[in-house]
């Protein structure tokens, strides 16, 4: 038999109760009044209201995760044939292509691999919000995160002539936890700061050990955000406005995912930031115990 949950206009009306009776004079009026208030609203249902409004949202929730998950499932199965074949088109074993048929698969190619991002970051987005994103921790050295993210991210680094700089001392702590996610996480900050810092310009990705936890700051050198702009940090598909923002091809999925993964293993996210200065994103992970 499953517990009854409390009312929680129920639970408020005892406390003030409780309140009532051990407070002085002169607060007893005020609590007098909360009390009728909490009275007032109990006889209009609104406590009832609020926890059946709570249990449809988390349904929708739910719902919204699962829809996702079926979207996806089914995206994946066109795009991994149109790969395949694209690729096999591609090392011309179809036949040799010319100039412009080449052209044309590599554009195909390109996309493909946009979409393939996009659904994967629209199914990880999924598990955060519903809660069905599982870790697998384990043994881990910092190091061996920082040259994963180090070469997946060289080649835009050098598309924009960025000087990428992975400060990484030995000193660091060891951690417990997934790898393969906080590989993903950094990623997705390091990859933020080489499209939005104007070409040519430094990012760098400085690791510490700070009271047995790790702390590592993504720093750049690029357009920076407004204080409005701040305010927007997190929120899904949100992205900036400016020229240079909307020149790269993006949906505002990143630092919502970085931020998630990174509070999902128990870390805290972290930014500053101003306009025409550059940024710093980061994060803080618990070391090994």
């Amino acid at each position: 038999m499953s517990e009854e949950r409390p009312n929680p206009l129920a639970e408020a009306r005892e406390a003030v109760k409780a309140l009532r009776a051990a407070a002085p004079v002169e607060l007893q009026t005020a609590l007098d009044d909360l009390g009728r208030t909490l009275e007032a609203a109990a006889r209009r249902g609104e406590g009832e209201d609020a926890e059946t409004l709570r249990q449809r949202m988390d349904a929708l929730i739910q719902e919204n995760a699962r829809f996702a998950s079926l979207m996806v499932h089914e995206i994946r199965i066109p795009m991994t044939s149109i790969k395949g074949y694209s690729d096999m088109l591609a090392k011309n074993i179809a036949g040799e292509l010319n100039e412009m048929q080449a052209q044309f698969v590599e554009t195909i190619r390109a996309n493909v691999s946009r979409m393939e991002q996009l659904v994967s970051d629209i199914s990880d987005m999924s598990k955060l919000r519903s809660g069905r994103l599982r870790l697998e921790p384990k043994m881990d050295l910092y190091k061996n995160i920082a040259m994963q993210v180090e070469k997946a991210a060289a080649p835009l680094a050098a598309e924009h002539g960025h000087t990428l700089v992975f400060e990484t001392p030995a000193s660091l702590p060891l951690l417990n936890l997934d790898g393969e996610r906080l590989a993903q996480a950094l990623t997705k900050l390091v990859v933020n700061a080489l499209r939005y810092t104007p070409d040519g310009g430094t990012i760098t990705v400085r690791a510490e050990g700070v009271d047995g936890k790790l702390r590592v700051s993504v720093i750049d050198t690029g357009i920076g955000l407004s204080e409005e702009e701040q305010g927007h940090i997190g929120e899904l598909f949100w992205r900036g406005e400016s020229e240079h923002v909307r020149s790269f091809k993006g949906h505002g999925l990143g630092l919502p995912i970085a931020k998630g993964l990174i509070e999902l293993m128990g870390g805290d996210f972290f930014f500053s930031s101003a306009a025409g200065q550059g940024s710093t994103f980061g994060f803080v992970v618990p070391g090994m115990a």
